[in-house]
């Protein structure tokens, strides 16, 4: 399976897109990320209908094309993918009714897709190399020293990349010598101890570049003379891919999850007990754990059977 969609005609210039982007932002509050993987999911939808993409002409819009449009997109799609265009949809669908385009709610015509629970595998890189990821910020410059400490963050406590821009000033515990982040993605809160190397990171920043700034959020804007709260939905991945790109690295693997996932297959290798995995996590459910179970090779190779030899 991937984890990309082919690359399709957008229809930006859509009458009816344009008023879809802004009810999100405006009656929805929907963050910037998201809507732009909305904006991206449906334009295609639109693309496919051609001509019956405006109004009037989207009135008729039937359960079928709904269906078929589903069907054949999120073949190539992986899970993830999928129940993201199937999210998409149904929030559009949900919009016209509302304005008015449909007579009714065809959202319930986007069919749900079958697909268990841990059939992909997590994508991971080798420990080793989020060591070198840190090597690849340059520490002389504010951006440098900003991108260092949330890679630190990342590389150490293995938390989401929203958790670690999401840190507010009042999180880090100096004299506790403890670290809170916000629950994030329905897990839980989470509590570490400061260390070395984080608090470092975290003081050579904020003494060189964020100082005193009237904000409660930790990571601040680097670019002009006016700095402002980093949005959790800021687009760091074009920082990302060029540390992947690194001679010692060369990965094609570029989301900022990878480093959590290396983090826990990490933990399963040294084989910490699952339940303090999720823990670490913060998983509310173990369930959701159970992925890093499918890249813990020595532990699979003792379940499997030996090939019964063939007799003459």
């Amino acid at each position: 399976m991937i984890n990309h969609r082919p690359e399709k005609r957008i229809a930006t210039s859509s009458k009816v897109l344009t008023e879809y982007l802004a009810f999100l932002q405006d009656h929805q509050c929907i963050g910037q990320a998201t809507i732009e993987v909305r904006r991206k999911d449906v334009a295609a939808f639109l693309d496919d209908l051609k001509d019956r993409a405006t109004p009037p002409k989207i009135y008729g819009l039937t359960a079928n094309a709904i269906h078929d449009y589903i069907i054949k997109s999120t073949k190539l799609l992986s899970r993830a993918s999928g129940k993201q265009l199937n999210s998409s949809i149904r929030s559009f669908l949900r919009f016209l009714h509302f304005r008015g385009y449909l007579n009714r709610d065809m959202a319930p015509a986007v069919p749900t897709i079958a697909t268990p629970q841990l059939a992909s595998l997590p994508r991971v890189i080798p420990w080793s190399w989020t060591k070198k990821l840190l090597s690849a910020p340059d520490k002389r410059t504010r951006r440098g020293r900003r991108n260092y400490a949330i890679l630190q963050l990342l590389v150490t406590y293995g938390v989401r990349i929203g958790q670690a821009l999401g840190l507010r000033v009042s999180d880090i515990k100096w004299n506790e010598g403890l670290i809170n982040f916000k629950s994030f993605k329905r897990g839980k809160p989470l509590s570490f101890p400061l260390q070395k190397d984080v608090a470092q990171a975290l003081l050579n920043y904020i003494r060189k570049d964020r100082g005193n700034a009237p904000f409660p959020q930790l990571f601040l804007t680097v670019k002009g003379d006016h700095q402002r709260p980093l949005s959790v939905n800021v687009n760091l991945k074009p920082f990302l891919k060029s540390c992947h790109k690194l001679d010692d690295i060369k990965s094609k693997i570029h989301g900022w999850h990878s480093i959590r996932h290396a983090f826990a297959t990490r933990l399963m290798e040294q084989e910490v007990p699952i339940k303090t995995i999720a823990d670490l996590l913060g998983h509310r459910s173990i369930n959701t754990t159970f992925i890093y179970t499918k890249v813990d090779l020595p532990h699979l190779r003792l379940l499997a059977c030996e090939w019964p030899e063939v007799l003459p």
